[in-house]
């Protein structure tokens, strides 16, 4: 039996591994790591206002680069700006 399980699981790891959206290359999901990371430049442990901005300007970019290969680009941005949604989104995406 347990053999069985183990097989049954695979199989469902393959399977959700066949059937999932491959990602574009570069494409890239900005996280609560990430924007930490490149805002605690000096590696104090403690983010400035600058430090903030400027990571937040990089994530935001970044994550227009995402949203305007998407399928639902135009209910996530209008132009250089993101809607409600796509900035729930970014939020979303940013949220630890």
């Amino acid at each position: 039996m347990p053999g069985r399980l183990l097989t049954a699981v695979a199989l469902a790891f393959s399977l959700a591994a066949v059937s999932a959206p491959v990602a574009a290359q570069g494409d890239i999901t900005v996280n609560y790591a990430m924007v930490w990371k490149m805002a605690d430049k000096n590696n104090d442990g403690m983010v400035t206002k600058a430090e903030f901005m400027e990571a937040m300007g990089k994530a935001f970019d970044m994550h227009m680069k995402k949203v305007k290969g998407m399928k639902e680009a135009a209910e996530m941005m209008k132009g250089d700006a993101l809607t409600q949604k796509g900035f729930r989104m970014f939020m979303g995406d940013i949220a630890p």
